[in-house]
């Protein structure tokens, strides 16, 4: 045997013994690779997601302005299914956690100068954030998130590309289409738990059928029954044995509580038809249907100042009776408060869970939607056309006791005075409706020269019906309601109504210099024309009465927009831009007083704009292991429209708007990403506002006055609405098992500190909300069909207080955060 054979048979014993080691270890190499690319595939697919913020799909990071995109799985995954929780976790946009009940006044970028308590009337809410359902434009953004693609929020004005434009920033809604392609079927079902209260329940169900070559068919259905955790008190404890004073529980007088009162039902579903008429042409008929039920307050009631400084129960039900329930010591004053001098630093009325509330509360929200869209490719360009018609009424009822005290007790002079145990109660009718089309065109093409071009209609109607209930004031007062009009035990009643039509071109036109370069300019003309009707009749007192009709126009109304991005290279890019946002004007119910006679500026309010400038960095470093978005803007608010009240004899108020002094705000905004390896990442965002008035501005109501009927606002006066700081942090882990099986988890908090509740008024600082955390944790399963989480909000069970309701004879009532829940969700597709 020579040498050239031993060494053969010597290498062929070394590869028996170790030839299944190295495949081994290759084996769980290529294994570990294999996971790590559906990782980062995974990764991909969370974070690169495609907008169309821009009229064009493109991804979010090369968006050269400030738009953020959550993709359906994320939003899935975070149990993200409205937008007062979409909105909660955007550091540059703030509402107050009020519940499912209440409208929220939203704030953009410190853009706010109404108060932003949970208020029962929506003439009150004034939100600098438009909303939109897919291409239409809508009052309120009610439509739960269910099949939704993804979420654009894009901040700053908007109006060259959208509709109805904005002054602070747009979210849209972006539904899932149907597909020719795929035949799909998804159900998902969650059961959740909140502390105090019952099981709730949310489950959908979405399907996409093909229906041969031209035709397919997508639908959603889904169904929320969600458990209270407040309970209401109808007659306070301190009231129960007061004779004639006793207040009678309502609506049930044998029941004085009512567990679990804060409790919502809402079923809503969505149908799609796309119709392929050709290869380069489609249409799509959607119907969009959804009713909400909302019940309730998710408050909780403090003792008023006058009960928790009493000592005895005789001493409570004396001050309780007395001709201002307790001026001594209560709502209006603090003179003789031995041990509690803030209203909201007193103990709880009942419990921690438990409100006072006379009357039911609710509200009862209808929402349709019927829309028409073609899509044509020309080759040079793409056309798109939406028409869109809907329908959103909310109608209900409120406890009316703090107002109505005031109204019908203790201004009852004049002979209206109730005093036989009775107290007010507020049912409100409110009703929006809007025709919108829009038809666009942008080009196609690799070309240096890129544009879009479009027209614009829209018709809206809107009425806002208010009214105090006051049961027996009919008889009390001896009211014919044959000669007053009205309902009965109808005490005011108000209607501010409007019908508005907008008709605009808008468009974009974008050059690159360079590859690197683009330089957009955007405008927008547009004329309008606005009839307004403010209807308001005092049916107890005849102090107020009101109906007057005022209708402004405005034909080549124009803003602008300029951009300016660079692209440093693939995956960074720096941007400026200066744009202009705008809202429409309107009528006040103010009237001549006496010899004193209403100004225009009293008798109306004309339109607000605003003019952002605001540059930025965005993309990813370190390989892309890093993403950032990073801004700093500033806002210059002219002809502010904030709160006006008119006050005639004895005090009683008529509410309106008026144009306050020109504002500004300020901010820095950053939000990233950091991929510490395959399975872990952080993310962190944060943002800074402030807002102030800038001039000094007196407004009066009447002509030739001296004085009388005059406010001022202070240069220098912050605007509040926004915390100045918000942070967001979150730490995710997420894997693949060997087999095949994908897990993840998270933790993530949120702070927000001190918040002004309002605007200053007249140098004196509005009342805070206190800065609070707040904490978050889920884990996540998936394997082929089925996917199965697991959630927990408000993880430390904080009783950060997030809003409040106006102080009342009852007391305080802070609204906050809602308590810890902890929430399952199962998910099954058809693959």
């Amino acid at each position: 045997m020579n040498q050239r054979t031993i060494a053969a048979a010597v290498s062929a014993a070394l590869m028996s013994t170790y030839a299944p080691a190295a495949l081994a270890q290759q084996a769980a190499v290529s294994e570990q690779a294999s996971k790590e690319a559906r990782l980062e595939k995974k990764d991909e697919e969370i974070t690169q997601v495609i907008v169309t913020a821009s009229k064009r799909s493109e991804l979010a990071s090369k968006v050269p302005y400030n738009v953020t995109a959550i993709s359906e799985d994320t939003l899935r995954a975070e149990n993200i299914t409205d937008a007062k929780r979409l909105i909660s976790e955007n550091v540059s946009i703030s509402a107050p956690g009020n519940g499912a009940r209440f409208t929220d006044s939203v704030t953009v970028r410190g853009l706010n100068v109404s108060p932003v308590n949970a208020n029962n009337i929506e003439q009150f809410v004034r939100s600098t954030l438009a909303y939109y359902l897919d291409d239409t434009a809508l009052p309120f953004m009610g439509y739960r998130i269910k099949d939704i693609a993804r979420v654009e929020t894009l901040l700053g004005p908007q109006g060259t590309l959208y509709g109805s434009g904005s002054l602070g920033g747009t979210v849209r809604y972006i539904t899932n289409q149907p597909r020719l392609d795929k035949t799909e079927l998804k159900l998902n079902t969650s059961f959740y738990q909140t502390r105090n209260g019952g099981v709730s329940n949310d489950s959908d169900i979405v399907f996409n059928l093909p229906m041969g070559e031209r035709f397919a068919l997508r639908g959603s259905l889904a169904r929320l029954d969600e458990k209270g955790y407040t309970d209401r008190i109808s007659n306070p404890p301190w009231n129960v044995n007061n004779g004639a004073g006793t207040w009678t529980s309502k609506p049930d007088p044998k029941r004085n509580v009512y567990e679990d009162d804060d409790w919502q039902k809402v079923t809503g579903g969505r149908f799609a038809l796309l119709w392929k008429l050709h290869r380069d042409a489609s249409l799509t008929f959607a119907h969009t249907q959804q009713h909400q039920f909302a019940h309730g307050t998710s408050g909780v009631s403090l003792l008023p100042l006058g009960i928790a400084n009493a000592a005895t129960a005789a001493e409570k039900l004396a001050i309780w009776n007395d001709d201002r329930y307790g001026e001594r010591c209560g709502p209006k004053g603090a003179d003789a408060c031995p041990l509690y001098s803030d209203p909201f630093k007193t103990p709880y009325a009942v419990n921690d869970h438990s409100i006072l509330s006379r009357y039911e509360e609710f509200s009862d929200r209808h929402f349709k939607l019927d829309s028409a869209d073609l899509d044509l490719e020309l080759g040079f360009a793409r056309v798109h056309s939406s028409t869109s018609y809907f329908s959103d009424s909310r109608n209900g009822q409120a406890d009316y006791t703090d107002k109505g005290h005031v109204f019908y007790y203790l201004l009852g002079d004049s002979g209206a005075k109730i005093s036989s145990g009775r107290s007010a109660y507020m049912t409100f009718d409110n009703h929006y409706t809007g025709l919108s089309h829009e038809t666009r065109l942008a080009s196609t093409g690799d070309s240096p020269l890129s544009w879009i071009a479009g027209l614009f209609y829209t018709r809206t109607s809107r009425s806002l019906k208010f009214s105090e209930m006051m049961e027996g004031l009919d008889a009390y007062n001896g009211i014919d309601r044959a000669r007053k009009g009205g309902r009965v035990d109808e005490g005011y009643g108000e209607n501010l109504a409007s019908k508005y039509s907008e008709s605009a071109l808008f468009g974009e036109l974008g050059y690159k210099p360079a590859p690197q370069w683009l330089l957009t300019a955007g405008g927008r003309l547009f004329k309008y024309d606005d009839t307004a009707r403010s209807f308001i009749k005092d049916y107890t007192y005849d102090l107020v009465d009101s109906d007057k009709t005022n209708t402004t126009s405005a034909s080549g109304k124009s803003y602008f927009k300029f951009n300016a991005s660079y692209q440093f290279s693939d995956n960074l890019l720096a941007y400026g831009t200066a744009s202009q946002g705008y809202r429409r004007g309107g009528v006040n119910g103010f009237r001549d007083f006496g010899a004193s006679k209403i100004t225009k500026a009293g008798n109306e309010y004309a339109p607000d704009s605003t003019l952002n400038k605001e540059i930025g960095l965005k993309g990813y470093l370190f390989g892309r292991r890093l993403y950032i978005e990073t801004d700093l803007y500033r806002i210059d608010w002219h002809n502010t429209q904030t709160y006006r009240s008119q006050d005639v004899e004895n005090g009683f108020p008529i509410n309106g708007t008026a144009n306050g002094p020109d504002a500004h705000t300020q901010g820095f905004e950053f939000s990233s990403r950091l991929k510490l390896n395959a399975s872990w990442s952080l993310s962190y965002a944060a943002a800074t506002n402030r807002g102030q008035f800038d001039e000094t501005k007196t407004h009066c109501l009447y002509q030739n006055t001296s004085g009388a009927g005059c406010t001022t606002w202070f240069a220098g006066d912050k605007l509040g609405g926004g915390a100045k700081w918000k942070h967001n942090a979150g730490v995710r882990y997420s894997t693949y098992f060997d087999n095949g099986a994908f897990f993840s988890t998270s933790l993530s908090g949120r702070y927000v500190g001190s918040v002004l509740t309002n605007r200053d008024t007249n140098g004196v600082p509005a009342a805070v909300f206190p800065s609070y955390s707040l904490f978050n944790a889920s884990a996540a399963l998936s394997k082929d069909n089925w996917d199965l989480s697991l959630w927990v909000r408000n993880l430390a069970n904080s009783d950060a207080q997030v809003s409040s309701q106006p102080i009342g004879i009852t007391g305080a009532r802070p609204i906050n955060a809602q308590p810890r829940t902890i929430g399952l969700n199962l998910s099954w597709q058809l693959n």
